[in-house]
């Protein structure tokens, strides 16, 4: 995880494709709740998932990695978000499979 502290970029192991969001926002708060689903290509062998994450509180119980075509949810073993950077670290047991 150290190793994607204090970059300018986001790794290129996972490339997003598509951003579904889901926002509700309260105007009087100057707040919003809200869920995404991001469609990511794996194109190198890695066990990690690096988003950007800003200003965010993150359910980590509702993150997830499911594969198109395949019923295999993949659950992180670990999710930090690292306010200082901000970014969010998905860190799986497992190496993702490619291509998806």
């Amino acid at each position: 995880m150290e190793q994607f502290k204090k970059q300018p970029r986001l790794p290129k192991f996972a490339v997003p494709k598509r951003y579904d969001l889901r926002l509700k926002p309260d105007l009087s708060a100057c707040k919003f709740t809200g869920s995404v689903s991001i469609d990511v290509d794996v194109v190198a062998d890695t066990r990690f998932i690096v988003l950007n994450a800003a200003e965010l509180s993150i359910d980590t119980g509702s993150v997830s990695f499911s594969p198109p075509n395949s019923s295999k949810v993949f659950e992180p073993s670990k999710v930090d978000l690292v306010e200082e950077d901000e970014i969010l670290v998905l860190d799986f047991a497992d190496t993702l499979p490619l291509g998806v």
